[in-house]
């Protein structure tokens, strides 16, 4: 499993035609479905939004992004998430202790 942390928000002004409404559904649909941590982000006015997902693969998080109603009026940061257990394993293997 891959963790990320997506920042999935409005271009401002929010245009007419933003499928604010189908991208709230999509993001809660997602905590229903793969335990996501979804969050609204105060400022945007609850159109925008932050999630962390666990994903099997690379792929299918971008099918998540790809499939987000909010489409081309929206504006995305990604990031992705280690576990503690993870970055000691990393750090052991590269000899740092």
């Amino acid at each position: 499993m891959t963790k990320f942390l997506i920042l999935a928000r409005p271009i401002k002004p929010i245009p007419e035609k933003a499928n604010v409404a189908g991208s709230r559904a999509q993001w809660l649909a997602l905590r229903d479905e793969k335990g996501a941590e979804v969050y609204e982000i105060i400022e945007d006015n609850g159109a925008g939004f932050a999630i962390i997902v666990d994903v099997e693969d690379h792929d299918e998080f971008m099918g998540i992004l790809f499939r987000n109603p909010l489409g081309s009026w929206g504006e995305y940061q990604v990031f992705p998430l280690g576990t503690l257990k993870g970055e000691m394993k990393a750090m052991q293997k590269a000899g740092i202790f």
